[in-house]
């Protein structure tokens, strides 16, 4: 129980708590204060900003407005002078004008009157003179009187010479003695020879000069806009040729500097500056199309500023004004919502003491603080009952404290295992992820996936809709277990796709509604990557495999002599030499091959001798390049050996190699016999070895070749293209070549001579295939080593029964060509070491007449492949596959 003299001492110990907790705190008061401020003056910023737009509204149609009038100006003095030139005109058309000198007095009397009548009419006068100035009258003065030389010559020989009419700038007359401006019309007798603008007296051209004083423009510009000075200023020159306002006193001068330089500088526009007066003004100009002056209209600074200055005035002024009646109103409305709230703050600082019943306080005029006062009545009431749940409570915080021990040992055990966990809601939201997830994922922490959709967030764009169809089944209780092991791609945060392996667990409530999915997932990326490696190595070196088969085939059946001893050594030093090729090429894991290291392993036998002598800097041969060069340092050191320098004891032989400046490369052997062996003898008939040489180097290797016989031995000369060869710095992979698909051959009988084309890059196969074709009586067009050559003989042979096509040319697919021949109804056989036909490609799929052949080629396998496919033809003559 409190002691009687608790209450005494309660009143002072609330308020130091009071102020104790007050400290540092900003009251009430500030924030309705601030409260008001954040609410006004966003509105008075807003109707600044609108005050400001409205005065630079008002800013540029004054602006507006002045170069309106500008322009206007500009279209009357251009009418009116048209309206001179035009009268100027009209007068230089008098017909007696054109035949002066025969004209009688009396016309010329008449014509003078009338002219003078004109020039009255626009307040000045008219002149008729000669090509040289000499004036043959003027109407200020009367017809015959004795008259100086005309001003203005520039402009009598500008209207001579162009045959128009010139409007001049201000000059000053001869007679009149004043400044003025003119329009001068040439008067050109017809049939009038051509004269210099000198000219002589007899030259039969005249000007005819109307003259005005600028006075009459100054009347117009008088009337354009009152209020203002409109003038008319020379762009070149900035002198004032008319004004509206003191013409007399001005025409003449120059305008002021700043006007000038922004005549000068633009066609029209607004400026500002000191008149020639003295006061600010603000001017606005308009060049003229057919003149080089420029229509000035201004007016004073004070006047065009005061259009947009008065808003913002009037607004700042209101602004103020209601900025401090907010404030009072602020200021009024916290020192009534103060009041109850202090009275609030003391009785729950009284309840939260527990030692004085709260004290009894007035109903408050706020709802909300009404609302609270009775919460606080409540609140005392609840206070002793709750003490009694004091005990209770303490043993559920033991209770929470171990259910958090077990969920962070659970998460340990989560985050622990080696594969991805993902726990997915009934909305496939995330609820859950281990530290293997997040790694997979490319995140950082578990925040950035929970509560995100597992769909939309973390599956490739192609994935997502499948993937939430299939979990929706599972969420609806329709998915077999079979669906719930599957593998998809997930996309990192990174945008890196990644495949993962998932097995999926399905926990239900007790009711079988779904709870949750909990996803155990593996990261296979790397795993199938190297699977699909490995297929393709596998592919590749089955495609090679054959490849090299069919050229060993080719060496074996292309090879002839009569002894089986030759034979066998001409077959194992060609398949020797393709070995040694292969060696190479592995050795640098099929980058290519050294040109010297290649030729040093032919000529090994004989570099110990001291016989041969080799020169080059080191080359880098590209794959495809490595087996030719190979077979042809083969063919032509075993002809040396037989025939040449190396075929006794004393020649000698020199392979010498060199980069052309556009990138070929230049091979030449050179051998020299002993004068013993006597002189070399060019052979009557090339053999199997140089035609394959010959064949090689133009087709596989890409270049030419020519063989020399000169009496001291054999001099070969070889140019190898730039994209087989390369600096020793550098390595040239080969692309590979696309796979093909098998298919049965039915064999036929009955072949009658046709027209094949024949595409294969490896030289020995294609010599082979050539001595098939010709032999089953075809003709052979090609053979193409390339797929541009294939297309061109393709495109070019209007007349072709069938074609023999190798699917890889020198890295690239035939397709292009096999799709060409088949729109024109040509079988085409495929011969690959591929296993699969790759683009949809399929023989006897309805893509033409096809087959497939693989490497290498059995005997008999080429011809029935074409029996078959040419039987369906057999009726239908060369002419109907002719290229529309």
């Amino acid at each position: 129980m409190p002691s009687p003299s608790a209450p005494k001492a309660e009143g002072p110990r609330l308020a130091g708590r009071r102020s104790s907790q007050r400290a540092g705190r900003p009251g009430l008061r500030v924030y309705l204060l601030t409260l008001t401020l954040v609410v006004l003056i966003p509105a008075l910023l807003a109707g600044g900003v609108t005050a400001w737009q409205l005065g630079s509204a008002y800013q540029q149609a004054a602006a507006a407005g002045l170069r309106g009038t500008a322009r206007a100006t500009s279209v009357a003095v251009e009418r009116e002078l048209d309206v001179v030139a035009t009268a100027a005109a009209s007068l230089a058309h008098w017909p007696p004008l054109a035949r002066l000198e025969q004209a009688r007095p009396e016309e010329v009397a008449e014509f003078y009157a009338q002219a003078r009548a004109v020039g009255h009419a626009f307040g000045g006068w008219v002149v008729l003179a000669n090509p040289d100035g000499t004036q043959i009258f003027n109407t200020l003065r009367p017809l015959g009187a004795k008259l100086p030389e005309a001003q203005g010559r520039v402009w009598i020989e500008e209207a001579l010479a162009s045959g128009r009419t010139v409007v001049s700038d201000l000059f000053s007359g001869s007679v009149a003695g004043r400044p003025i401006l003119a329009a001068f019309v040439p008067v050109t007798p017809p049939h009038a020879p051509p004269h210099d603008l000198g000219g002589v007296e007899s030259d039969p051209r005249r000007v005819l000069i109307l003259a005005v004083d600028p006075s009459r423009l100054s009347g117009l510009l008088a009337g354009v806009q009152p209020g203002a000075i409109v003038a008319l200023v020379h762009v070149r020159t900035g002198e004032i040729i008319a004004r509206s306002l003191s013409h007399e006193r001005r025409v003449g001068h120059l305008a002021p500097d700043w006007l000038r330089k922004a005549i000068e500088s633009s066609g029209d526009g607004v400026a500002d500056g000191i008149s020639l007066a003295g006061r600010p003004i603000v001017a606005a100009f308009q060049r003229m199309e057919r003149l080089p002056w420029s229509a000035v209209v201004t007016a004073p600074q004070d006047a065009y500023e005061a259009a947009w200055r008065q808003p913002l005035e009037r607004l700042a002024i209101w602004a103020a004004a209601l900025l401090a009646a907010a404030l009072g109103i602020a200021l009024l409305m916290a020192w009534r919502l103060l009041k109850p709230v202090r009275a609030l703050a003391f009785e729950a600082e009284v309840l939260a003491a527990g030692s004085l019943p709260p004290p009894v306080s007035l109903p408050g005029p706020v709802a909300e603080f009404e609302a609270l006062r009775l919460g606080l009545r409540r609140s005392a009431e609840m206070i002793r009952s709750r003490a009694a749940a004091n005990g209770r409570a303490e043993a559920a915080e033991a209770a929470a404290s171990a259910l958090r021990t077990e969920r962070d040992r659970t998460r340990l055990y989560f985050d622990v295992a080696g594969v991805m966990l993902v726990v997915l809601g009934p909305d496939g939201v995330v609820q859950g992820i281990n530290r293997r997830g997040i790694e997979v994922l490319g995140l950082s922490q578990e925040e950035e996936a929970i509560g995100r959709d597992w769909f939309t967030a973390f599956l490739p764009e192609r994935q997502r809709e499948p993937a939430r169809t299939a979990f929706m089944r599972v969420a609806a209780g329709t998915a077999e277990p079979s669906h719930l092991r599957n593998e998809t791609h997930v996309q990192r945060a990174d945008g890196e796709e990644r495949l993962v392996s998932w097995s999926n667990a399905v926990l239900h409530d007790g009711g079988g509604r779904l709870l949750a999915v909990v996803a155990s997932g593996e990261d296979v990326t790397l795993q199938r990557g190297t699977e699909e490696r490995q297929a393709l190595l596998m592919r590749e070196v089955d495609h090679r495999a054959k490849n090299v088969l069919a050229v060993v085939q080719s060496i074996i059946r292309l090879s002839q002599s009569e002894e089986p001893a030759h034979f066998a050594a001409a077959v194992e030093g060609r398949v020797g030499a393709l070995a040694r090729a292969h060696t190479l090429l592995a050795q640098e894991n099929w980058s290519g091959g050294d040109l010297r290291a290649l030729i040093e392993g032919e000529l090994s036998v004989y570099l110990r001798s001291r016989r041969v002598a080799i020169y080059g800097a080191g080359i880098w041969l590209a794959p495809e390049a490595v087996q030719a060069i190979a077979m042809v340092s083969h063919e032509l050191t075993s002809n040396a050996v037989r025939h040449g320098a190396l075929a006794g004891d004393e020649g000698e032989l020199a392979v010498r190699w060199a980069m052309l400046p556009d990138g070929r490369l230049k091979l030449e052997w050179a051998e020299e016999v002993s004068a013993a062996a006597g002189t070399v003898q060019k052979p009557r008939r090339r053999g199997f070895g140089l035609r394959m040489v010959d064949a090689t180097v133009r087709s596989q290797l890409g270049g030419s070749i020519s063989l020399d016989w000169r009496p001291e031995g054999l001099h070969c000369a070889m140019i190898i293209a730039a994209d087989r060869v390369a600096p020793r710095t550098a390595t040239r992979p080969v692309e590979g070549a696309r796979p093909v698909v098998a298919t049965a051959v039915q064999p036929a009988a009955g072949l009658r001579p046709r027209r094949v084309l024949l595409a294969e890059d490896e030289p020995l196969v294609a010599m082979e295939l050539e001595t098939q074709l010709h032999a089953l009586g075809f003709t052979v067009v090609g053979p193409a080593a390339s797929l541009s050559e294939a297309l061109r003989l393709a495109s070019e042979e209007a007349l072709l029964d069938a074609a023999v096509l190798d699917v890889n040319l020198r890295g690239q697919a035939v397709f292009p060509v096999a799709d060409l021949l088949v729109r024109r109804g040509v079988p085409v056989v495929f011969a690959t070491g591929y296993g699969a036909l790759p683009g949809g490609w399929a023989t006897g799929g309805g893509q033409g007449r096809t087959a497939l052949l693989r490497k290498p080629l059995t005997q008999g396998a080429l011809a029935a492949a074409l029996r078959t496919l040419m039987v369906p033809s057999s009726s239908q003559s060369a002419a109907q596959r002719r290229i529309n």
